[in-house]
């Protein structure tokens, strides 16, 4: 068995002979080397095994690792419980990526081991998102590494990266909804919390002192619109095994809803799930609406009437606002404006899940 022998860069300049420095400008592209002796110095590395510059290395020494870390739940689970996070995951890659960043996802910090990995990996920025279980502890430790953050969807209160009206787009949902002719109309919510709470039947002033901003912008729109609901019901999770839970629950009331609204498509399919389960039919016996359009199984052709959010698109805007906050931080400028959010458009989408009832 050969044996293995650590090789430096100092080894790879002398058997090229070249100053260490030349050596280190072929692999950094920092400094121009004339060619022939840049192709000296790659034989020699390549005669001896030598692949580059420790990782670690140019990161202590530069004080940068060209990284971005995404500190999410969302690839722990199910594709099918939160697809939005996996599509504004997309769009921050691809958005890192073209800049010259690699991205590397850890979980909230909710026990020894996630602690551990939190204190372990290095990174010049970070980013959020969504659903961010145990945050009590993972926002301060992010904080305290002093370095540019964004939080995506959550209950921070730092300046907006993506301005979104949700409350416009959900008025005219539920409005929609109301010309339809429904009268009996619950809502179902999701919600944030450390505790993790539990799904069930709430009053809608629980619901939205538990919700996360950008989800009480949505109750604010269905308010407005002026949807009085029979029924509140908290989504515990994003998950379709909520939207089942809530459509149990309403659907065995002495009156039942006609329509539900959803803060989330995957409550929404939830629903449909449970109703069809009972013999139900969509939506000529019960109607619902979501929030987010994202591609969702076993809808059995139902185009729901929902939200459109781009999720790639969004994470995009995010990574792009990171960005600048980094370039801002590598050349000294400090209190960088950054300018106005960039606005995403929520237009709605009027699929065939909300019946016309006749008056």
């Amino acid at each position: 068995m050969a044996e293995h022998r650590h090789v430096t860069l100092a080894a790879v300049a002398k058997a090229a002979g070249v100053a260490k420095s030349t050596a280190s400008h072929v692999f950094t592209g920092k400094r121009v080397v004339a060619p022939e002796t840049a192709e000296r110095v790659r034989h020699a590395a390549a005669a001896m095994g030598y692949t580059g510059p420790s990782a670690l290395g140019r990161a202590l020494a530069s004080g940068r690792t060209q990284l971005i870390a995404v500190v999410t739940h969302a690839l722990l689970e199910d594709p099918d419980t939160d697809p939005l996070s996996l599509a504004i995951l997309d769009g921050l890659q691809r958005e890192f990526a073209q800049a010259g960043y690699g991205t590397v996802l850890i979980p909230p910090i909710t026990d020894d081991a996630s602690r551990d990995l939190a204190h372990a990996v290095l990174y010049d920025g970070v980013v959020s998102v969504r659903r961010m279980v145990g945050f009590e502890e993972t926002n301060p430790y992010l904080e305290s590494r002093h370095v540019p953050w964004i939080a995506l969807d959550g209950y921070m209160t730092e300046e907006a990266a993506v301005v979104m009206d949700d409350a416009k787009a959900t008025e005219e949902l539920a409005r929609r909804v109301l010309e339809a002719g429904h009268e009996r109309i619950a809502i179902a919510g999701y919600t944030f919390s450390v505790e993790e709470l539990p799904d069930g039947l709430t009053t809608f002033d629980e619901l939205y002192e538990a919700a996360p901003t950008n989800v009480r912008r949505r109750l604010d729109g269905f308010v407005r619109a002026g949807v009085e609901p029979v029924a509140v019901f908290r989504c515990g999770t994003v998950a379709r095994s909520s939207g089942e839970a809530a459509a149990r629950a309403l659907l065995e009331m002495e009156e039942p809803p006609t329509c539900i609204l959803t803060t989330a498509d995957v409550h929404a399919a939830g629903i449909i799930d449970y109703a069809r389960r009972v013999g139900l039919r969509i939506p000529e016996d019960l109607s619902v609406t979501g929030f987010d359009a994202v591609t969702l199984g076993g809808l059995g052709g139902i185009e729901l009437c929902t939200v459109v959010q781009d999720g790639m698109q969004k994470g995009r805007i995010v990574a792009r606002r990171l960005l600048r906050m980094l370039e801002a931080e590598r050349e000294g400028r400090g209190g960088l404006e950054l300018g106005d959010p960039e606005e995403l458009p929520l237009p709605v989408r009027w699929g065939d899940s909300v019946a016309v009832l006749t008056r």
